[in-house]
């Protein structure tokens, strides 16, 4: 799966053939290499879970020059997270980024845990599930991957799958 995701090549031809454009000034300064495990937004994220379909573009900067081997990134462990629920909102703030609710119901009055895309992207033991809008902020929640196991199983089911599948094993 592709992690390392290399800067788009500059294209100095420009509009006029030799080389003049209005972004080839600062092109250098702004562009650089991207980690598909540093997302910064909710559908990158989702992306991130799975980087063959990782694009460059809405990722943080790669700080290795591509020797994925020895990222610090890639070898850090998997964040932990401890909730009684099966369920948690993510409030995403337009200044601060995504928050852990700890009650849903109660919008930004509610006590909240801010963490980072990055940690998100490597957290353990729960799936990104859909988005969720209200009154008070766009968000999405995370679901604990046995209860996400279990829904999808009694979901496949109720479409008569798993007997398909079953049969289709043996």
């Amino acid at each position: 799966m592709p992690i390392y995701l290399p800067a788009p090549a500059l294209r100095t031809g420009g509009p006029d053939g030799r080389g003049w454009n209005r972004i080839s000034i600062a092109m250098g300064a702004l562009v650089s290499d991207e980690c598909a495990l540093k997302p910064r937004d909710y559908t990158h994220l989702r992306e991130s879970q799975d980087t063959r379909r990782a694009r460059y573009g809405g990722y943080g900067p790669c700080t290795r020059n591509g020797d994925c081997g020895t990222c610090p990134v890639l070898q850090a462990p998997g964040r932990r997270l401890r909730a009684l629920g099966n369920q948690i909102l993510v409030r995403i703030s337009a200044t601060d980024g995504p928050h852990l609710m700890n009650r849903s119901e109660d919008g930004w009055a509610s006590l909240s845990q801010r963490w980072t895309w990055s940690d998100l992207a490597r957290i353990d033991g729960w799936e990104i599930g859909r988005r969720f809008r209200d009154e008070h902020s766009d968000g999405f929640w995370l679901i604990r991957a046995e209860e996400a196991e279990r829904r999808n199983t009694k979901h496949s089911s109720s479409l008569g799958l798993t007997d398909k599948l079953d049969g289709a094993a043996s």
